[in-house]
This record gives structure tokens, C-alpha cells and sequence, in this order.
């Protein structure tokens, strides 16, 4: 990472990394994340959905952890000169194997101050390589082979701990492939990496865990994720079959699902879109790429709480009177915020109901708390300006993902989103018709997602927010 780059910044630590991602796109991925721990990024192969999530648990892990973690095992001298290693105890490869690269020499060892390089095989047998250590060695057995000697055993720190990424199968029909099973011939329970990481969140639980399932629509989402969801909304355990026990998940495990679209791909239903907020990734031309101006100018609001997860994260508890008492609060010329949110959802949904794309109060409570977090980040003015930028994010990551079908069944509903989103905050004329030429729009990012759609629904008779 170059030295000009401050560490304390998502933002500029992305930029080292040689990745420019959209500054609303970010604030409004991790301020999703403080109102529920499900988000899905949906948006072509290539854009960054899964790396935007990878970059982030890292970076993370970057201001957590700088240090080498030290593990000590008791092992017999013996003939270790010659044989060249020793068997580790099935408790060190239980604990720290993920932290191992298999058969090549990289793990810093040292035995009476005497350092080396060692290599894990996985027969759990550990090799080391050095001379000093080696005629060490050799000494002690010959005065007595049966002494025993402190090995240890430096890891560093893996700037992925905190993460898992699991590619979802096109095969997947149950949860076994997240959570793991109980093998009938072994008689033990089998985990996978997500259940690892699980377990590891929980016996952690001052720091976040990100699970990323990669192309999460490959398979029905609902035949492998229903009781994750289940878990997410009500908070009660997974049950683990074959198990006595229940998994229950933890406050710092973040789910992010990407989603890629194309024939071999299958639709989220309503059940899964109301449970997350689904945040788009736009292709960008090539050119526009290739000759981009990236902003230096960090993030405007509260970068600690912004950049935190965990920090606020209460929010996700708030009901409705908690909410109404918050909101209530804030003033937007002369009329208090509730009220405007009020009206502007009432808009929304009134449009949608005729067609089956009504919300209810889960999606109304989620919005709300995405307002309270957005406001905390503003620094928590008692007049506020900006608040039509992040109800624009909800109506879009909220509210238009369930929306898909034919031109008969939902072209009407998209003119009538459209003309609500295009209202001027100035009250200038603009023009209706799905032309986006002014972004002075009130809700100008839903705006042209809407535009887009009818465009897709004119040329193919069938649209819906994915495609």
C-alpha cells in the first residue's frame, strides 16, 4: 500500500488497491450494512461486487491486525535431527490449519531461540529446514534423545481471516453445503468453511465476519438459504440435522450475496428481495474507465461510524416508536422528516398496490432505519438538507428490486414511479416521458434506473431490476 494512502479510509484505501468505485455506491453498501446484516450487489460479471466486499473485510483486518500470532507445542528431540520434523497434536491442526499453505517451507519456527522454516504436510507432520537448528538438534539427543523442547510455531496473521468466500452451485438444493452435515459413516459432524466461519464470528464477537456467496442466484436461493433467512429476520437458531446442536448467528456475521444475470441464472422472489437491500453495480464505458478522474476527496460524513459495522449497529432493534421519536426530530423546511417520509412512502406504495408490488411495514421499518443511519452519519443535524439522497438509495435498493414483468403488467407502474421520482426539488419543469435530463430530480439515481427499465421493457416486452 503507498505511503500517501491513509489506512483509516475505505475510500483511499480502495484507490491503492487500483479500484474506483461510485462514493454514493459505498457509503450506501456499508451504511446497509448497520440496518441488517443481508445485503445482495447485483450488476454485470466484472464490476466489483464480490472484490468491493473482499477489499472491505480486509481492510478491516488491516487496521485490526498487524502482528505474528505465536503457538507453542511440546515435541520429543528423538531422532527430529534426522527425520527432519515432528507430528504436530490434533489440537494445533484443529485451531490453526486454515492458517497453514500445504508442503511449502514459508512458517517461521524457533526452538531455544534458535529460528527456522518449516513446512505442514497434511499428514499433520511438520518438516523444518535449518542448520543451526539442525546440529541443535542433534546435541540434545545426543545428551538425551527423550527430552522434549518448545516448538514454536509463528503465524501471521492472514489478511483473509475475517472473511469466506463460497462459490454457490448450480446443485445446491438444501443448506448442507453452508452449514455442513453429520456423517452417518463417521459418526462426526462435517463442516464446511462457512460453518467455520460462523464459529469463529461467534467465539469473536467484538469484530465483523463476512460471508460472501458468490453467484447466489445460481441455484433457487430458497431451497439452500431459507433457514438463514428465517435466522436473520427472527433471530431463533438453524437447526443443524443430524446434530444435537443449533446454530445460532452471531451479531457480527455480515452476508453479502452477489448476483451475476444470464440464462443459467434464477430469479430472487419476493421473500429473499425484502429481507436485504440490493445495491446495483453500473458497467461503466470503456472510455469514461480508461481516462477516469478519480476524486480524492474523502468521505464528507462521520468515517468511523461509516466505516465501522458494528458501531451503531442497534439501529437494526429500532421499532417503529423508536423510529417515529428519532425521525420526528429533524426538521426539513419547517416540517418535521417523519412526515415528509411519511407522505413519499405513501406515494410509493400506493402506485405498486394495484399491481402486486406492494411493501409493507418490514420494508417501511428497514427504509427508516437506513434514514436514521444515513442522518447519524451526516453528524446528526437538526435540520437536514441531504435526506433525498439516501431516501432516493431506499426507493431504489428497496423498493424497484421486486419489480419485473411483462409491458401490459407493469408499464403503467413505471411511468407512474417515474413521474414521481423526476419531481423537481425546485419545482422547474421536466420532461416526463422517461427522459432523465435534470439532476436536480428528487430521487434522480431511481430516475434513471426506471428509465432504463422502460427502455429494456419497450425493446423485449419484459423487464425486471436485474436485467
Amino acid at each position: 500500500m503507498s505511503d500517501e494512502i491513509h489506512v483509516d479510509s475505505f475510500y483511499r484505501y480502495l484507490i491503492s488497491e487500483g479500484y474506483y468505485f461510485d462514493k454514493d455506491l459505498i457509503e450506501n453498501y456499508l451504511l446497509s450494512l448497520k440496518v441488517k446484516p443481508f445485503v445482495i450487489l447485483t450488476g454485470n460479471s466484472g464490476t466489483g461486487k464480490t472484490k468491493l466486499s473482499q477489499l472491505f473485510s480486509r481492510f478491516l483486518n488491516k487496521i485490526v491486525v498487524t502482528e505474528y500470532n505465536e503457538l507453542e507445542d511440546s515435541v520429543l528431540v528423538g531422532k527430529s535431527s534426522s527425520s527432519g520434523g515432528w507430528t504436530l497434536t490434533k489440537g494445533v491442526i484443529d485451531v490453526y490449519s486454515d492458517n497453514f499453505e500445504w508442503d511449502v517451507y514459508n512458517i517461521p519456527i524457533e526452538i531455544d531461540g534458535i529460528s527456522a522454516k518449516a513446512k505442514l504436510t497434511p499428514s499433520t507432520r511438520l518438516y523444518f529446514r535449518g542448520d543451526e537448528l539442525k546440529r541443535h538438534l542433534n546435541n540434545l539427543a545426543d545428551d538425551n534423545p527423550d527430552q522434549r523442547v518448545i516448538l514454536k510455531i509463528k503465524l501471521e496473521e492472514r489478511s483473509d481471516y475475517n472473511f469466506k468466500l463460497i462459490p454457490v452451485g448450480a446443485n445446491w438444493t438444501d443448506n448442507t453445503n453452508i452449514i455442513g452435515y453429520h456423517n452417518v459413516i463417521t459418526g462426526e459432524y462435517s463442516p464446511t468453511p462457512a460453518y467455520k466461519l460462523i464459529k469463529t464470528a461467534h467465539d469473536d464477537l467484538k469484530n465483523p465476519y463476512f460471508l460472501i456467496l458468490d453467484e447466489m442466484n445460481l441455484s433457487h436461493v430458497e431451497r439452500y438459504f431459507a433457514d438463514f433467512l428465517s435466522a436473520i429476520e427472527s433471530g431463533e437458531k438453524i437447526p443443524l440435522y443430524g446434530n444435537d446442536e443449533n446454530l445460532k448467528l452471531p451479531n457480527n456475521l455480515f452476508i453479502i450475496g452477489t448476483v451475476n444475470v444470464d440464462e443459467t441464472t434464477y430469479m430472487f422472489s419476493p421473500k429473499v428481495l425484502d429481507r436485504a437491500n440490493t445495491i446495483e453495480f453500473n458497467t461503466l464505458r470503456a472510455e469514461d474507465y480508461m481516462f477516469l478522474e478519480v476524486n480524492n476527496e474523502d468521505f464528507n460524513g462521520d468515517i468511523n461510524y461509516l466505516q465501522s459495522p458494528l458501531l451503531g449497529h442497534d439501529v437494526s432493534k429500532l421499532n417503529i416508536d423508536d423510529l417515529k421519536d428519532k425521525l420526528s426530530q429533524i426538521t426539513v423546511e419547517e416540517s418535521s422528516l417523519w412526515d415528509i417520509l411519511a407522505k413519499e412512502l405513501t406515494k410509493f406504495q400506493e402506485v405498486l398496490k394495484g399491481s402486486g408490488f406492494d411493501f409493507g411495514f418490514r420494508v417501511i421499518n428497514e427504509i427508516l432505519r437506513f434514514m436514521v443511519v444515513a442522518w447519524r452519519y451526516e453528524n446528526s443535524p437538526s435540520e437536514w438538507e441531504n435526506w433525498e439522497r439516501y431516501f432516493d438509495a431506499q426507493i431504489k435498493q428497496k423498493v424497484l428490486p421486486k419489480l419485473h414483468g411483462s409491458e401490459k403488467a407493469i408499464g403503467n407502474v413505471l411511468t407512474n414511479l417515474f413521474n414521481i421520482c423526476l419531481e423537481d426539488r425546485n419545482n422547474n419543469e421536466n420532461p416526463k416521458n422517461f427522459n432523465v435530463t435534470n439532476e436536480n430530480s428528487r430521487y434522480y439515481t431511481s430516475a434513471v434506473k426506471l428509465q432504463n427499465m422502460s427502455k429494456v421493457l419497450s425493446d423485449q416486452r419484459y423487464v425486471s431490476f436485474i436485467n
